[in-house]
């Protein structure tokens, strides 16, 4: 309880820090709200002048005309208040939320790997979706509600109180035990609302994933035993919403039985002090009108309360992903420097399994072709997430130039690799712009020749449209090979002096393969290296050197000719591949 309380505030403070980020629109917005809650206020002391003097008969005419005219002159006067507040403080909001969503998205490309891979995704999509604009509700409303209900609450009970001491303590005696239950409601909306979006979470989810699988449920006739799993979390989702509503529906039902109990103590008590001539009717008649604005601060207070721990909880959550500290980003640019990599005795476990890299040493010129072959979970992948900086790097293990890549900045040791992976990853978008990922200001002729490098170009010219041909989600109106080879020209486009190729023409048959890693060697300068990975032992027949592993262990290496000539590891997988090259292992 003491965790949520610490949480509750937190969440609070860092909602009120938000909006004094803008703080000449909150300031102005919040004279909007004082000088409509002074006209408000102003209404009942007017009121009761009026009738008093109704009463003793000293109103002319005149009088009484110009009295309306002044009650309309306050009326306009809160309706531009009132305009002016809710443009100033609303429009923040919105524009907090927008900012909010910028920064959930900077940080979250950002995170690292580790962090990354331990959030689901639909966390993500939650806060966007849900949290967000959850803060923007209790900035927008939530903190105006809670100013307002303060200024009217302390002014109309000082003007209450200077009608009739009695009768203001009589009226506000409710009010004591109001505060004591929001005080108790105030943890269970809290605890309720974070079991809401930790809920919604699984559900979106389980959504995100049904959806990304439904090729894959639909070939393996699971589309009901998914879709009854979806009906577990909605189910759970829906009980854990109830929970929720129960606690919220219950405040307006009590606020206004609070509500009822002060007016009728009001007539109880005030009723009797007119009729013994202790109180004037128009002096009823303001504690009437003063009361009914009491009201709405209790009422709002129960909303208030709502909107302030929802935005408090949702502020919470979106600071457990804001705050961490992420890796450094520095703006795109294209690598110019060219070197050797070095790898010395280098090993590395992942943090809950065994070693998968064990004492590797290498080094890799600049322009030459060096291949890694191997079983699957030998290491090769692992070798090249290392190299980009998506694990830890031992120090001391890896140089480039003789500098260790593990002082190096994330954004430059970045640019020194491009990579294409088994299964790239195709944004919806024209061809153009998913190549252009790599090379934002690459010409006409820089597309010409990645394409030509990755085999694409008599497929593109089948394209209605070309290289602003529209892709589907993931790229699905491509084949498998068709895809690889897209992310090839990707790659090809980032003038990076080490090309990664991890396995990347899979889909693609021999003949196809063997005519891109002709053009690779062609096009690929002599200040490019190329390290690919692949398990079809053909691709790699024309490499410098080629590394054979097992069991994260360099056992063997050599040219294709030599390691073929004697007993090992690479002579059997060559002997278990067909005779097109395809792997077997």
């Amino acid at each position: 309880m003491t965790d949520q309380i610490i949480s509750a505030r937190r969440g609070f403070w860092r909602l009120v820090q938000l909006m004094m980020g803008y703080g000449h629109q909150t300031v102005l917005g919040l004279a909007g709200v004082v000088i409509t809650d002074l006209v408000t206020l102003s209404i009942p002391w007017l009121t009761k002048t009026i009738i008093d003097r109704l009463e003793a008969n000293l109103m002319t005419p005149r009088e009484l005309l110009a009295w309306a005219a002044l009650l309309l002159s306050l009326s306009l006067v809160s309706f531009l208040a009132k305009r002016l507040w809710r443009q100033l403080i609303l429009g923040t909001s919105r524009r907090i939320e927008a900012n909010l969503r910028r920064q959930l998205l900077e940080k979250t490309l950002t995170l690292t790997p580790q962090r990354a891979s331990q959030t689901q995704a639909g966390r993500f999509m939650a806060l966007a979706t849900n949290d967000i604009p959850s803060v923007g509700e209790a900035l927008a409303f939530g903190l105006i509600a809670f100013f307002d209900s303060v200024f009217i609450t302390v002014v109309a009970g000082s003007l209450m109180f200077g009608l009739s001491p009695t009768l203001t303590a009589w009226t506000l005696l409710p009010f004591p035990v109001l505060g004591l239950l929001m005080t108790v409601c105030m943890h269970l909306i809290y605890r309720r609302w974070d079991d809401v979006q930790k809920s919604l979470e699984k559900l979106t989810e389980k959504t995100r994933e049904s959806l990304s699988g439904m090729r894959t449920l639909r070939a393996y006739v699971q589309a009901e035993g998914d879709t009854e799993g979806f009906q577990e979390k909605n189910q759970a989702f829906l009980e854990t919403m109830m929970r929720y509503v129960r606690v919220d529906a219950s405040f307006s039902p009590v606020l206004l039985l609070f509500a009822g109990s002060s007016s009728a103590i009001l007539l109880g008590v005030g009723g009797p002090m007119v009729l013994d001539q202790k109180l004037s009717v128009g002096s009823l008649a303001a504690f009437i009108g003063y009361l009914s604005l009491l009201t709405w601060p209790m009422i709002a207070a129960g909303w208030m309360l709502v909107l302030l721990q929802r935005g408090s909880a949702s502020m919470a959550r979106l600071d457990a992903i804001l705050s961490d500290p992420g890796e450094s980003v520095e703006p795109f640019q294209q690598a110019s420097e060219a070197g050797t990599l070095e790898v010395k005795k280098l090993s590395f476990s992942y943090p809950t399994g065994p070693t998968v890299i064990e004492n590797w040493s290498l080094r890799c010129e600049p322009g030459q072709f060096l291949g890694i072959v191997g079983p699957v979970g030998c290491g090769k992948t692992s070798f090249f997430r290392l190299l980009l900086g998506l694990e830890t790097i031992p120090r001391g293990s890896l140089f480039f130039n003789g500098e260790d890549l593990a002082d190096f900045e994330l954004g430059r040791r970045r640019r020194l690799f491009s990579i294409v992976n088994q299964e790239p990853f195709l944004f919806s978008d024209t061809v153009e712009n998913n190549l252009r990922l790599a090379f934002p200001d690459a010409t006409e002729q820089d597309f010409e020749r990645a394409v030509e490098v990755a085999d694409l170009t008599e497929e593109l010219a089948l394209f209605p449209q070309g290289l602003q041909s529209e892709l589907g989600e993931r790229g699905i109106s491509l084949s498998g090979g068709q895809r690889q080879r897209a992310a090839l020209a990707r790659a090809w486009l980032k003038t990076a002096p080490i090309l990664l190729l991890d396995d990347t023409l899979s889909a693609v048959d021999s003949l196809t393969e063997q005519r891109i890693l002709r053009h690779l060697q062609e096009a690929r300068s002599k200040n490019k290296a190329l390290i690919v990975i692949s398990h079809r032992l053909s691709a790699l027949r024309n490499a410098d050197e080629i590394l054979v592993v097992r069991e994260g262990r360099i056992v063997d290496r050599g040219r294709h000719e030599i390691l073929e000539a004697k007993p090992g590891l690479y002579r059997d997988l060559l002997a278990i591949q067909d005779d097109d090259g395809d792997g077997l292992v």
